[in-house]
C-alpha cells in the first residue's frame, strides 16, 4: 500500500468517526435516543429495609417538648424536617447522562479529526524549497 492510498483510508475513516459522533449527539439532544451512563437509582433516597418509614414514626413520637429533646440529641430530628427536591432525581440523571454522552462524543470526534489529518498529511505532496530548486515528493522517491 502506498501513502496516498493509506492517506485516502485514513482520511475516510476519520470523516466517518466524527460524522458518526456528530449524529449520535444530535440523536441524544433531540430525545431520540436515551444514552444512560448513570442510573436514576444512584439518587434517590434508600429506604429503611424493614418497611418502617423513619419520619412518621418520629411525628408519631413527638408530644412533648421533652420528646423533641431526645429526638434532637439522638439525630433523628432531621427526618422530621420536609423532604426539598431541588432537581428531581430523574432530571438530573438525565442532564449527567447527556454531558457525558457530550464529551464521550467530543472525544471520538476528536479522535476522528486527528486521523483525518494524519490521511491528509499523507495524501498532499511535500514541497520542498531550496533557493532555486523546487523538489517535490515525485521528484526524490527512489
Amino acid at each position: 500500500m502506498d501513502a496516498k492510498t493509506t492517506g485516502y483510508t485514513l482520511l475516510g475513516f476519520g470523516i466517518f468517526i466524527m460524522t458518526f459522533s456528530v449524529v449520535l449527539v444530535i440523536l441524544a439532544f433531540t430525545g431520540v435516543i436515551k444514552p444512560s451512563y448513570f442510573s436514576t437509582a444512584s439518587f434517590t433516597q434508600k429506604e429503611n429495609l424493614g418497611g418502617n418509614d423513619t419520619r412518621t414514626q418520629a411525628s408519631n413520637q413527638v408530644s412533648t417538648s421533652g420528646e423533641l429533646d431526645q429526638l434532637e440529641q439522638s439525630g433523628s430530628l432531621s427526618s422530621l424536617l420536609p423532604n426539598i427536591n431541588i432537581i428531581p432525581a430523574g432530571a438530573l440523571s438525565d442532564m449527567l447522562n447527556l454531558s457525558a454522552h457530550f464529551f464521550l462524543m467530543t472525544f471520538l470526534a476528536g479522535f476522528g479529526y486527528k486521523l483525518a489529518m494524519i490521511g491528509v498529511n499523507l495524501v498532499r505532496p511535500i514541497v520542498i524549497k531550496t533557493g532555486d530548486k523546487i523538489l517535490t515528493s515525485q521528484d526524490t522517491q527512489v
